[in-house]
């Protein structure tokens, strides 16, 4: 997930407008995200640290970790003409003393569906032992559409807000709003699987992060593909499944989880419903002020006095000064709360992903107890009614039936264990990037505010002249 670098830092105009006539001669859209920025908040904006299989100890904990590995996204741009239109994006990865990686850079593009299917293949050899795989963004079909068809079109303000904001979102040239959000998603995306350390030394992360090559395209990630329908339908077969089927849960502390998890994901959905409102009251804001500077600038333009005309003027730039931090900081709020909090949002699905595998494995561990005492019951019968070679047959079919039982209690259990442990590893992160994400929040707000204070208090000696004209 990202944070620090998706924080917009608004520096002096003069300085925002030389930034804006430099990149503006970028041939490609390229976000660039500097790791030294950490106004975002959430840990996920760090350098990720890397620990091996071997790290883990026997209760869990992580030992001192023994690589950094940094993830960036850094660039986007469009391939293709027409229907075969599609975004690639640059992912520069930066190892640090990591096992694995042979070199210290690393430079790859990929393709949105890369990542769909780097998350797949996570999710078929980790979510069966427990552990949460961090939710890749879903491919919309109206983006799909959008890309395809280049409809690329931003109003005055919006371009104008883009240029000046350039340092904050860290776009030099920005040719496509569903590139420049998607990039910021990816980019969590990645970076929350490089802090896992069994999910960051898997060796398929470390080929889509390191091949210079393109990766063979994964048909099954399609919006429109037979393999997402058939995702689409064994999604509903498994919702079903967890309404007619119930675990009798003997373990009181998956008990709770559950229901924390529940009332968790319920309290995180009314946040960002809120949050949604207050990016959209603060973007009606800046039309606002907007609306209010255009009519402040016909007044200034027909008005016959002179000192006063020159303070409508003023008080026109100012009313547009404040539309734009205002949209500047409505974009904030987008990317440090609405973003973060979709993304822990996710987070919350996957971990409800791998307790709904635990249900699956103790369901697994039911159906072979049941078939050992059918066997048990079908070799009783057989003995009392001496057919003994179908008894011995039966023998060698129940110590079959019993490694199975045996297996997959054992197989409940280590998954209970795992989930044990990611259950506490999400909460401590979860407690510290929330708190990050509202620190940093704080920290953008008041300096929109000390801005807008700025450009009032620059129009005060305006108002003052108008009412010294006046006593004249």
């Amino acid at each position: 997930m990202i944070a620090g670098d998706d924080v917009l830092t608004v520096s002096d105009d003069e300085q925002l407008e030389k930034t804006a006539e430099t990149n503006g001669a970028a041939t490609k859209s390229k976000l660039v995200v500097e790791e030294e920025v950490d106004l975002g908040g959430p840990a996920p904006v760090e350098t990720a640290k890397l620990t091996s299989l071997s790290d883990l100890s026997q209760n869990g904990s992580l030992e001192e970790p023994r690589g950094r590995l940094t993830i960036t996204i850094t660039g986007f741009e469009k391939r293709g003409d027409g229907i075969n239109a599609y975004l690639v994006y640059k992912v520069v990865t930066r190892a640090d003393n990591v096992i694995g990686y042979s070199n210290d850079h690393y430079d790859v593009w990929r393709r949105f569906s890369d990542f769909l299917g780097l998350h797949e293949k996570l999710v078929d050899k980790f979510q069966h032992e427990g552990i949460p795989i961090p939710c890749a963004p879903e491919k919309s079909i109206a983006a799909l559409t959008k890309t395809k068809l280049n409809g690329n079109a931003d109003d005055q303000m919006s371009k104008k807000i883009k240029r000046r904001s350039a340092e904050f979102v860290g776009l030099r040239s920005i040719s496509s709003e569903i590139g420049d959000r998607r990039s910021r998603a990816l980019q969590r995306f990645l970076r929350r699987i490089a802090k896992h350390p069994r999910l960051a030394s898997d060796c398929d992360f470390r080929d889509f992060l390191t091949l210079n090559v393109e990766l063979p395209k994964a048909n099954s990630t399609s919006a429109l593909s037979g393999a997402s329908m058939r995702r689409m339908f064994r999604s509903v077969t498994e919702t079903f499944s967890k309404i007619t089927t119930h675990m009798d849960e003997s373990d009181s502390w998956f008990e709770q989880a559950q229901q924390e998890t529940d009332e968790f994901e319920e309290l995180l959905g009314r946040m960002i419903s809120v949050v949604d409102g207050l990016v959209a009251q603060r973007r009606e804001l800046s039309h606002g002020h907007e609306a209010l500077a255009k009519s402040m600038s016909m007044l200034a333009s027909c008005e016959e006095n002179t000192s006063l005309a020159h303070a409508l003027s003023h008080l026109h730039e100012t009313h547009e000064n404040v539309a734009l931090l205002e949209k500047i900081q409505a974009e904030k709020d987008a990317i440090v709360l609405s973003e973060t909090l979709h993304e822990h949002q996710s987070m919350i699905t996957a971990l409800k992903n791998v307790l709904n595998e635990r249900v699956k494995v103790w369901h697994k561990w039911q159906t072979a107890q049941q078939t050992l005492t059918k066997k048990r019951e079908i070799k009783a019968r057989c003995e009392l009614a001496g057919k003994l070679d179908k008894a011995a047959q039966l023998r060698e079919e129940l110590s079959a039936c019993e490694r199975n039982v045996d297996d997959a209690e054992k197989e409940f259990k280590d998954v209970s264990a795992v989930i044990r442990e990611e259950y506490e590893r999400f909460h401590k992160i979860r407690k510290q990037e929330l708190s990050e994400m509202f620190v940093a929040y704080m920290e953008t707000l008041i300096e929109t505010q000390e801005k807008v204070l700025k450009h009032w208090e620059k129009f005060g000696p305006e108002s003052q002249l108008i009412i010294t004209t006046q006593k004249n």
